[in-house]
């Protein structure tokens, strides 16, 4: 396989026009090795050829459904995933953010606006991304998909887990307000409030218990917010 460069993202777009005309050009302009393929057969092969970072992936392919494409390339690694839709409802942006994907943008796409997610999926994506949590012996791995505790136990995340922890990881050892865990969260999945932030948090805890038989250092801050205990 190639070794992946930064940037390096695979436009997969059945409109060739949007795609080579468009897509993958604008791309370019905001300094991303972009490629572009039209159909999913495509898209499996180019990824078995060269280990892309990021996807831009229409939902709506040919004789495919977009949303199961979504949930097999999240099952098979941690590739940064854009997903472009014609559909505007909130049912469909949460079962494309459910399936795995980062992103959920509508069409007509601004290329500006494309970039931007973009570069901003790859400061999180990374192949070899690895954090550790606080001095606790746990980490999350393969791009913060998956928490393995101090006795090797790996737990899968969901989107909502994935999302917490991750944020959690980065200001350890200073706590987040849960305002700002809510707001943050909810660019992902929307309608996401301080009720299931709660709801999250607890069922968290359950899963790694139950799974692990271990007790996740997630603490609570009164009056602030959450954080990661450090012994």
């Amino acid at each position: 396989m190639a070794v992946s460069t930064k940037g390096n993202v695979l436009v997969v777009e059945d409109d060739a026009r949007l795609r080579d005309d468009i897509l993958v050009p604008g791309l370019k302009a905001f300094g991303f090795n972009a490629t572009g393929v039209g159909s999913a057969a495509e898209l499996y092969r180019s990824i078995v050829v060269e280990r892309f970072r990021l996807i831009v992936l229409d939902i709506a392919l040919p004789n495919e459904d977009g949303f199961k494409i979504v949930g097999q390339l999240r099952a098979l690694s941690d590739i940064g995933i854009v997903v472009l839709s014609n559909l505007d409802s909130t049912a469909h942006r949460v079962r494309g953010l459910t399936e795995g994907a980062d992103v959920y943008l509508t069409k007509p796409v601004d290329v500006e606006v494309l970039a931007a997610s973009l570069h901003s999926l790859s400061r999180r994506v990374s192949n070899a991304a690895t954090y550790e949590l606080a001095a606790t012996g746990w980490h999350l791995e393969s791009g913060g998909w998956r928490l393995v505790t101090p006795g090797g136990m790996i737990i899968a995340l969901s989107m909502a887990e994935r999302l917490l922890l991750n944020r959690l990881a980065e200001s350890t050892p200073e706590p987040i307000a849960r305002a700002v865990l809510i707001d943050e969260i909810a660019e992902f999945i929307p309608g996401f409030d301080p009720a299931r932030l709660e709801m999250l948090i607890h069922r968290l805890r359950q899963k790694v218990a139950k799974k692990s038989g271990e007790t996740l250092p997630l603490i609570s801050v009164r009056g602030v917010g959450y954080t990661l205990a450090l012994d």
